[in-house]
């Protein structure tokens, strides 16, 4: 019988491929999710340290408070992005994980199906055998019966 092949060989070398590519794309994600969090925590820190500092004057002091929890929002903005970024990467990375997954479990089913139907072939081709070697054995039997 022929060597096993998986019909749908090429589909999983894409599946896995993409499947590859989403889990690049989610690490990368999560690094900058990571960044993005390490921003704020600098930010935060940052603005709680502008805004009980006292300066020379009110008004620079102000507005230096003003812009740092600007940063802050804005950090923490980015963080929300990130984070939204990471689920959609997770997403997309659970959805090519599946794909493999089920293709995977194809292959596995066609695996069995070829290895019971080799081993069907087999067992035929050993009836075969005993069942020729009996008649032939019967044949030769009856022929010195028959001296």
């Amino acid at each position: 019988m022929k060597r096993y092949e998986f019909s749908l060989g090429s589909v999983m070398r894409v599946r896995r491929i993409t499947e590859g590519i989403a889990k690049a794309e989610l690490q990368k994600a999560n690094m900058a999710t990571a960044g993005a969090e390490s921003d704020v925590h600098k930010s935060q820190a940052h603005y709680e340290e502008v805004s009980t500092s006292e300066g020379p004057s009110w008004m620079a002091q102000a507005e230096r408070a003003h812009l740092a929890a600007e940063t802050a929002i804005l950090a923490r903005e980015s963080l929300a992005a990130a984070r939204a970024a990471a689920a959609t990467a997770l997403g997309q990375y659970m959805a090519a994980t599946r794909a493999v997954s089920v293709l995977g479990h194809l292959d596995e089913h066609r695996r069995e199906e070829h290895a019971a139907a080799v081993q069907h072939e087999e067992m035929a081709t050993v009836d075969e055998l005993v069942t020729s070697r009996h008649v032939r054995r019967q044949a030769q039997s009856s022929r010195k019966e028959r001296r």
